[in-house]
């Protein structure tokens, strides 16, 4: 048998006898060895009895020794060994050797057998224990808490019968054991609690930055676009020749939900607008060849086609054209005018005009969405939706009602050789000459004189156009070169040149500035 004698501190003297399994010792009354003392924690260390041998484990901050030497882990105890716990208490460890072959003697069985130590003890002991329960507390104090099974050893005063067992008896955990146990599993949920919401709370601050954020509302319906912004264009090319073939293309949105249907003098172009594409669209072409056209200006042109057009059947209501002179191209231009209007025919439609005028040709662009879009569609709607070549703009020419006197072979041979001597300053006057004799030739249906009228005109063109972009060039040049006087002249004098209002370069170099 073995047991732990007082020597030193609380309760010195006292001997405490260790039962097979685990012994706790400390401070706490759950304790097997109950020592009182406050360098002692509440358990501060733990003896385990198996198989014959007695093992020592601490269990405090404050430090167990065995004779002296710290103990670190399970360490085997000897007799005589004696245990140090904190600084003032010693307990002396002993073996007494001659009870223990007593207790195997008593149960009957063969002494050779008390070598197997703790399976032995197991079945003289442990047979008779079956009614023993543990009290499983949390026993300990500030110095520290551990979870032990609680016994309180036999009444010494109780009689035995001889050759019976001890056998241990549990007992009620105190108040203040239980109210330990719940500040402790209070402590428990708290930390629980405290470590979810140190886990949810950036979850949901994540969840809140990086949510999708719902688009603003579509207050404006713009062009398409791609999912990198830029816009998408389609191109439909006229029924007289696209842009390939000399002429002019429609421009639309290239959202790929347009179809196309041809209709007399054009076609039509249905799609849809918008960021849930769920606003309808139409783009209508027409264009009609009529001599008569020659002969009116292009207020005549615009009004004559709000008349046909009105007469045409539906309810039309069209604004003021607007005055302001507006060009398709991107040199000389051809000049267009613009009208709004709304108008019913299968719904209600708010659209706009672009009316171009070119030589005998009337050419009618209109684009239009419910009225209800008026608002949101108003500046979509004013998109630029004509693409001329080259060709189509060099040979633009308007009505002149300044005819010349002369026969238009006379007059034509004469603007050739003005051509030739590259006289910038005449080009004005040479080009009514050039859409003078368009148009008398034209209402005099004269196709050779309008074939060389307009080879003539186009080949003007072509030399304003180098001339235009060389003096830019050297506008340009002046500026860089910290030179205002001559940017200044250059632009003067380029003004000069293009002083026809008719030509979109006369707007264009108003616009240079020197700073």
């Amino acid at each position: 048998m073995f047991k732990l004698t007082v020597e030193k501190g609380e309760a010195a003297g006292k001997v405490y006898e260790l039962k097979p399994g685990e012994n706790t010792i400390g401070r706490s009354r759950s304790t097997a060895v109950h020592i009182a003392s406050p360098d002692v924690s509440g358990v501060h260390a733990r003896i385990r009895i198996a198989g014959g041998s007695a093992f020592l484990e601490n269990l405090s901050q404050f430090g167990t020794s065995v004779n002296g030497a710290p103990v670190t882990g399970e360490v085997v105890l000897a007799d005589g060994q004696r245990l140090g716990l904190g600084k003032n208490t010693v307990l002396l460890f002993s073996q007494d050797t001659a009870k223990l072959q007593e207790a195997v003697t008593g149960a009957g069985l063969d002494p050779a057998a008390a070598d197997d130590g703790e399976r032995t003890m197991a079945a003289t002991v442990g047979a008779t224990r079956a009614p023993v329960t543990q009290a499983a507390t949390r026993a300990g104090d500030a110095d520290g808490l551990e979870m032990t099974a609680a016994f309180v050893p036999p009444d010494p005063d109780m009689e035995e019968e001889e050759g019976a067992t001890h056998a241990m008896q549990t007992r009620g955990a105190t108040p203040e054991e239980i109210e330990m146990l719940r500040s402790n599993e209070q402590k428990r949920a708290r930390r629980k609690i405290m470590t979810i919401v140190a886990v949810a709370v950036p979850l949901l601050l994540l969840t809140i930055i990086l949510r999708p954020k719902p688009l603003p509302p579509e207050t404006e319906i713009e062009w398409a676009r791609d999912e990198s912004g830029e816009y998408l264009d389609a191109f439909e090319p006229a029924l007289s020749g696209g842009v390939k073939d000399g002429g002019y293309d429609v421009m639309y949105p290239g959202n790929k939900s347009f179809k196309k249907s041809v209709v007399g003098g054009g076609f039509v172009l249905e799609g849809r607008m918008g960021r849930k594409l769920d606003v309808p669209m139409r783009v209508v072409l027409q264009e009609e060849h009529d001599i008569r056209l020659a002969g009116m200006s292009r207020a005549e042109m615009v009004d004559d086609w709000i008349e046909q057009v009105s007469a045409s059947g539906g309810r039309w209501n069209f604004e003021r054209p607007s005055p302001v002179v507006a060009f398709f191209g991107k040199r000389n231009g051809v000049p267009y005018t613009r009208v709004t209007y709304l108008r019913d025919g299968g719904g209600s439609w708010f659209g706009m005009a672009c009316v171009v005028r070119h030589g005998c040709r009337r050419i009618t662009l209109c684009a239009e969405v419910p009225v209800t879009e008026r608002v949101r569609a108003e500046s979509m709607l004013a998109t630029k939706m004509l693409a001329v070549s080259e060709q189509f703009e060099y040979s633009h020419w308007e009505h002149n009602p300044v005819i010349p006197a002369f026969p238009e072979n006379e007059v034509l041979s004469q603007v050739s050789k003005e051509l030739d001597r590259i006289a910038p300053a005449t080009w004005v006057a040479l080009e009514n000459q050039l859409t003078g004799v368009l148009t008398k030739a034209s209402l005099a249906s004269n196709t050779e004189g309008v074939s060389e009228a307009q080879r003539l005109l186009m080949k003007l063109r072509e030399r304003q156009t180098l001339w235009f972009n060389s003096q830019q060039l050297a506008f340009d040049s002046a500026l860089m070169q910290g030179s205002n006087a001559r940017a200044v002249k250059i632009a003067e004098f380029t003004k000069a040149v293009f002083s026809n209002m008719e030509d979109q370069r006369y707007f264009t170099v108003r616009k240079w500035k020197v700073y």
